[in-house]
């Protein structure tokens, strides 16, 4: 029989919450759980990450602690420019859209959560499901950054689906946004 620490070695996340625990393991009474956990902290083979939210080790993925951090979300603006490679400069700190706008700090590490709106949020144009989170597409992640900051600029749009990045600006239903990527893709083709 598997140990309840093997099953999350199976498992493909490195970061999990109390209720993925209750999942994993199986366990439906949460005085079970709660001792369980706390015998795995004590030990050693469970680590702390936040309140409500642990790893095997201290190599999570910093993108799937942002989801399970702030939930729904998914990851964007200056993190996923720069995944995408559309922007050069890299930030520590890890930026994510959610229903609300919200920072987390915890073991020196910043989450930034902006706040979309329910419409916007909920239209799966544009982000694709990873393992262990969701990730803005290069489209989707520009069009969130112009959403949030207008006047923001890009470094590399060459990669970029122009026709994607029409149809993604759409869901905002913001003409300012519409111009702005209309512009955006006229500097695409005469570059």
């Amino acid at each position: 029989m598997m140990t309840k620490i093997e099953k999350l070695l199976l498992s493909p996340h490195t970061i999990f919450s109390v209720d993925d625990l209750a999942v994993l393991w199986n366990i439906s009474h949460r005085k079970q759980l709660w001792e369980s956990i706390k015998y795995y902290l004590r030990v050693g083979k469970l680590i702390k990450v936040y309140s409500g939210t642990y790893a095997l080790h201290q190599d999570y993925s910093m993108l799937e602690l942002a989801v399970k951090l702030f939930s729904p979300a998914y990851i964007s603006f200056h993190t996923a420019l720069g995944i995408h490679g559309i922007n050069f400069q890299q930030y520590k700190t890890v930026h994510a859209m959610a229903l609300a706008s919200k920072k987390i700090t915890t073991n020196n590490q910043l989450f930034i959560y902006h706040q979309l709106q329910d419409q916007i949020f909920f239209n799966e144009l544009g982000i694709k499901q990873e393992t262990n989170y969701r990730l803005a597409n290069p489209e989707r992640a520009i069009c969130d950054s112009l959403y949030l900051i207008p006047s923001l600029t890009f470094d590399i749009l060459d990669q970029v689906d122009q026709e994607k990045l029409l149809q993604v600006a759409k869901i905002y239903q913001n003409q300012a946004l519409t111009e702005k990527v209309i512009n955006l893709i006229a500097g695409i083709k005469y570059a």
